[in-house]
């Protein structure tokens, strides 16, 4: 068990950390973009979706450098891993529409095996 903890969870673990952290760090700078320019607020929703992306690629990314094999399955993995945690943020504290699931899980996935697909080359 100690070598599956090691080997598979940890890596795992640390990536999503990562991916969220960078996805938090866009944000905060898309935010701040968007307060200094005076930009309008409807265009926050595509930096959101931006900021998310970016999040799933550099998890998927940062694993992909890990593992060195298996890019997409690991970007893919990492992808679903913050769409979930995005999905529930979501769940509690706005609300949810069938476009705006779809659309999410379309980009976290994508995003996610470019980056591990990157990763591991």
């Amino acid at each position: 068990m100690k070598n599956l903890k090691q080997h598979i969870y940890r890596p795992f673990g640390i990536s999503v950390i990562i991916g969220m952290a960078a996805s938090i760090i866009v944000l905060i700078l898309c935010s701040a973009a968007v307060y200094i320019l005076q930009l309008p607020v409807e265009l926050s929703g595509i930096f959101g979706a931006f900021s998310l992306t970016l999040g799933c690629f550099v998890a998927g990314f940062v694993l992909g450098r890990q593992k060195r094999r298996q890019g997409l399955k690991q970007g893919i993995l990492c992808g679903a891993a913050l769409f979930i945690i995005c999905l529930t943020g979501s769940i509690i504290f706005g609300s949810v529409t069938m476009g705006g699931f779809f659309g999410r899980l379309v980009l976290c996935l994508c995003s996610g095996m470019i980056g591990g697909v990157i990763g591991v080359n």
